[in-house]
């Protein structure tokens, strides 16, 4: 059952128990007043039609509370079981505000990672490479960067359009060159990695001599 679910339901269950008292104890005072002796002592009459309304209260409470007892005790484990569960993710009340920003920036820094990784589908439709969140790795100001390759990060943020619309920007950034590139298809991935894979294995044939 959802938390918010189960909120409303207990919050139903906590005012039934002041109807059920409030009607227990109406039901008694109406009962102990319209058949109150008439023989007896009229001063005593409201005193008794009291007592009455205090029983009925109490009649009506422990009838509503074995009736209500099974559903009481399934919304008591859910909240038990909330509990743990909150509790194994780790998500706890900060004893400060020092670890109340802790959390929060780690949130933040999750969330982007997410966020890259959830808009990926604007560069990469097949859904296998850029859109892993756990390969993303996100900043607080909602930035976030994915290793491509020694030296080359894809990086990740929103930027408004001319419409005043935020959405998502990727861009290439590698070591030997500080401009970004925009990447609008894993394809410009592609081929801006592999003149830079050539580059490096001529690199490297060049610091091999040849034993030939």
């Amino acid at each position: 059952m959802r938390a918010s679910v189960r909120r409303s339901v207990q919050a139903l269950l906590d005012g039934t128990d002041m109807v059920t008292m409030l009607a227990g104890a109406v039901s008694g005072a109406v009962t102990g007043y319209t058949y109150y002796p008439a023989g007896f002592d009229t001063d005593l009459r409201l005193a008794a039609t009291g007592a009455v309304a205090l029983g009925g209260a109490f009649v009506f409470t422990t009838v509503a509370d074995a009736v209500l007892a099974p559903l009481r005790r399934r919304f008591a484990q859910a909240n038990v079981a909330e509990a743990r569960a909150t509790s194994v993710r780790g998500v706890a009340v900060p004893s400060g505000l020092s670890e109340a920003l802790g959390q929060i920036a780690t949130a933040a820094e999750e969330d982007a990672a997410h966020r890259a990784a959830q808009a990926a589908y604007r560069i990469d439709l097949s859904d296998q490479l850029l859109s892993n969140p756990g390969r993303w790795r996100g900043y607080t100001n909602g930035e976030a960067t994915y290793y491509l390759a020694p030296g080359t990060v894809l990086h990740y943020r929103r930027e408004e359009n001319e419409r005043g619309i935020a959405e998502p920007r990727y861009t290439l950034l590698t070591a030997d060159d500080p401009t970004p590139v925009p990447v609008t298809n894993v394809r410009d991935i592609f081929e801006d990695l592999v003149p830079r894979a050539r580059q490096m294995a001529e690199a490297l044939d060049e610091a091999v001599p040849s034993t030939v």
